[in-house]
């Protein structure tokens, strides 16, 4: 790689405060260092299980981004562009950003892996990962046991690994009597999947966080097939609208201009696009085309909403509708996509938890591909899901992520985060910035590379259906 000649004499004419009129000969300049060829791109592997992006070649550089462990990608040359608190050398990435080679990265040639590779991200499926809950009390090992090793969960042991304590008692960590076990998992959480392995006639998982479980004690299962709808301007625009019962009957008029209702039912959160609307009768109908009918008492209308006036034109923003628990993403004043969501609810275990999502303006500041959420705070029950898909936060710990352990779209379930279904999840972070090369697991917002805004709004209803 070639380094800049020209920028660093304008720097030197300029720091020596001379004229434009002077010429080069009556400078007493250094001549410039050889220029090395630095080679052509070599092979990049990500090392660690968070392998951090720098923006510059040097420990000082601001963190742009991170890989995850056995990600693939190319450096720009064969040989390191600097050594500034990296003793293998930075390398540039062919994404953009700096890595440092044997902290973070290993640099290679040819085909073979220089380590062992955890199952990647499936970033064309709809989840990126296969996933599991926990159906029993079962240990976390950190390697498989063998048979001595096997860990019996004691029954005054807590699933978090701690005492139960009264109220006013301080918490007191119980230790777990077998060094080869991470910890106890409690039933309800998730864990995110990589392989199997067979150790004495058992089978165990190995997870994404590189620990062992026994496959016998988890279980795999559906997440919810449901998914909003893309906007395109012409066929679907908005107002759209959405059925609320378990099923929606369709009318149609007879040759006689007399409403009949037809045999064709739409089933629960169907989506429906709205030409017109017109009044037979004492009720009020929505044209849905090919001569549909749907009662408008039945169905949710999304109206548009204006952009916030903080919002520029071409801008892309995120419309949360607290009260209707709806979603549309936008770009400035054209819908692009819609969708139910669940935000915070109002009824928490304790009056002192607040669940409600914060209201106003803001923006996405980080998105990572899956980020693990977890809690084990007095006053609610403890949870920890593994590797929680398409995260994007936008305040505080307050982010949009993909909810796969719940199908109650459309109603307020949450503990303040904006929860989608897979599908909408997806859709929306591939869609919203930052905008990621697709390699990165995360990365942050910049200046030059925005979030997009968000705008909440409306109150939310512990009454909604």
């Amino acid at each position: 790689m070639l380094y800049g000649t020209v920028a660093v004499l304008s720097f030197a004419v300029v720091s020596a405060g001379c004229s434009l009129e002077e010429t080069l000969s009556s400078l007493d300049l250094e001549p410039p260092a050889e220029l090395r060829d630095l080679g052509p791109p070599q092979r990049v592997f990500a090392k660690r299980f968070v392998t951090p992006i720098r923006d510059a070649p040097s420990l000082e550089g601001a963190r742009l981004g991170y890989l995850r462990a056995g990600t693939l990608l190319h450096s720009t040359t064969t040989e390191p562009v600097g050594y500034e608190g990296c003793e293998g050398g930075w390398y540039e990435l062919d994404t953009g950003g700096y890595a440092c080679h044997g902290r973070d990265i290993l640099v290679f040639s040819g085909e073979r892996l220089p380590e062992l590779r955890a199952r990647q991200p499936d970033r064309k499926a709809v989840m990126p990962y296969g996933y599991a809950t926990v159906r029993q009390k079962t240990p976390l090992y950190k390697r498989l046991p063998n048979a001595d090793e096997i860990y019996v969960i004691p029954e005054e042991v807590r699933d978090a690994g701690v005492e139960p304590l009264a109220p006013e008692q301080p918490e007191q960590p119980t230790e777990i009597d077998n060094p080869l076990v991470l910890r106890v998992l409690r039933p309800g959480f998730y864990v995110s999947l990589d392989r199997t392995f067979e150790k004495d006639d058992e089978t165990y998982w190995r997870t994404q966080q590189n620990g062992f479980v026994p496959a016998s004690r988890i279980r795999q299962k559906e997440w919810s097939a449901f998914q909003g709808q893309v906007l395109d301007g012409q066929r679907w625009d908005l107002p759209v609208a959405v059925t609320r019962g378990e099923e929606t009957p369709v009318y149609r008029l007879s040759d006689r201009d007399k409403l009949r209702v037809t045999r064709e039912r739409l089933q629960q959160r169907s989506w429906v696009a709205v030409h017109s609307r017109r009044r037979i009768g004492e009720s009020v109908y929505l044209a849905a085309g090919e001569g549909r009918l749907i009662r408008e008492a039945d169905v949710l209308v999304i109206q548009p909403t204006a952009p916030p006036a903080e919002v520029g034109e071409g801008e892309r923003w995120i419309d949360v509708d607290l009260t209707h628990q709806v979603l549309v993403a936008y770009e400035w004043k054209q819908p692009r996509y819609v969708t139910l969501v669940s935000t915070g609810r109002t009824k928490t275990p304790s009056p002192e938890l607040n669940y409600r999502t914060p209201k106003g303006l803001h923006r996405i500041r980080g998105k990572h591909l899956t980020s693990t959420m977890d809690n084990d705070e007095p006053g609610e029950p403890p949870y920890s899901l593994e590797d929680v898909p398409y995260v994007m936060y936008f305040r505080g710990a307050y982010a949009f992520h993909s909810a796969f352990w719940h199908d109650r779209f459309g109603r307020p379930r949450s503990h303040g985060c904006i929860n989608l279904a897979p599908h909408d999840a997806k859709w929306l972070y591939n869609w919203a910035g930052p905008d990621l090369p697709e390699s990165w697991h995360g990365g942050s917002a910049t200046d030059e590379n925005p979030g997009t805004w968000v705008w909440v709004h409306g109150v939310t209803s512990p009454a909604l259906p």
